[in-house]
């Protein structure tokens, strides 16, 4: 692992355990996610007070709840008296904003402040349930349960100016996928794979007028170049009538960010697609796709399919190629040799995986 650290050009890919080992992957849980900002929802899932989805955080009881006052609550959803789990599946409603205990009735505000607690001592204060950081970014919920991580990162400067004020999601899309989740990363990050896998997306977005940009230790980003006569990735290559999300200056391009390690995004001049990955085991992986536009597509009724399908298309061959590359390295001689020419961006996203974990094994 620690040759990837090495400069691009002198550094070798992560080894094959990386992507395989079910001990490489728990300690990603407790070093990257458990201290990292992780997509858990998105406001559209917890529109009314009351409502509340499950962090994906495997090992973890965190959920995020609407409260009375609309704004968010990450709370650790285990009584304080003897740790009874309070709610049962991946998102629900508490209908009278109340958190009931199912064992002893003690009953909990939906900031996670105790409101009573039956049969407790006499003079006992208990306390409330335990809480994690929330916050949000272009409608999408996250949760860090590091009391001293920074801020969630603003990311990069053409997310910052486009805007996002007025977007709201236009489809949200749930599949599995069979790898681990690096590997779905990887490909994000390097787009030299386009001619065999996406040939409607390389004659969008040759990936020869690709680059990569690094900029941050919490993000990493990368351009294309839309081709000669598009207007945006779509099946018909035309915006049909949806207005910019982009800023003005960023209109004739695509622009890739990941926000490390789990959240995904690219803006299109007219809409912007996000990726909230949920690592589940080693080798698989839950994917939440989802495509956000300018409101006033959705008030006038614009047409999205050219959208919708081409993304339905290019996301399962996503799908198809990372699992195919997770069933290689899962074979006995599988392995990572050398980075291409072009593949940066995929060592600049595997240099901080490895330096993160090798930060935590050496403290």
């Amino acid at each position: 692992m620690i040759s990837v650290l090495r400069p691009f050009g002198e550094a070798s890919p992560l080894p094959r355990s990386a992507f395989i080992d079910p001990a490489v992957f728990e300690l990603e849980e407790r070093t990257l996610f458990a201290s990292s900002w992780v997509p858990a929802a998105h406001e559209a899932d917890l529109r009314r007070p009351g409502d509340w989805v499950r962090a994906p955080l495997r090992g973890e009881t965190l959920i995020v709840v609407r409260g009375a006052d609309l704004g968010l609550a990450a709370l650790f959803a285990t009584c304080s008296h003897r740790g009874t789990l309070l709610c049962d599946g991946d998102a629900g409603h508490f209908p009278d904003l109340t958190v009931r205990c199912p064992y002893h009735g003690w009953r909990y505000a939906t900031d996670g402040s105790l409101l009573e607690a039956r049969g407790a001592a006499l003079g006992e204060k208990p306390p409330g349930l335990g809480r994690a950081r929330v916050e949000s970014r272009a409608g999408v919920v996250f949760v860090n349960c590091d009391p001293q991580a920074p801020s969630l990162d603003a990311g990069p400067p053409w997310l910052a100016r486009a805007k996002l004020h007025a977007l709201e999601r236009a489809k949200r899309t749930d599949h599995e996928v069979r790898a681990n989740w690096k590997v779905l990363v990887g490909n994000f990050q390097e787009s030299h794979h386009f001619p065999t896998v996406h040939p409607s997306l390389e004659g969008r977005t040759p990936w020869t007028c690709s680059t990569s940009v690094a900029e941050s230790e919490r993000w990493l980003g990368g351009t294309m170049e839309l081709a000669p006569g598009f207007e945006t990735v779509s099946e018909s290559g035309k915006r049909n009538g949806r207005p910019f999300v982009a800023a003005e200056e960023d209109r004739g391009r695509i622009l890739d960010a990941l926000l490390f390690p789990l959240w995904l995004t690219s803006l299109q001049p007219d809409y912007l697609l996000t990726y909230r990955l949920a690592p589940l085991a080693v080798d698989r992986t839950l994917v939440v796709a989802e495509i956000h536009v300018h409101n006033e597509a959705l008030a006038e009724g614009v047409d999205l399919e050219d959208v919708f399908s081409f993304w339905e298309r290019t996301n399962a061959e996503d799908r198809s190629i990372c699992e195919r590359q997770q069933r290689g390295l899962a074979a006995r001689h599988g392995a990572p040799l050398r980075y291409a020419q072009s593949e940066d961006g995929l060592h600049a996203f595997e240099r901080l995986v490895a330096a993160r974990c090798l930060e935590a094994l050496s403290a």
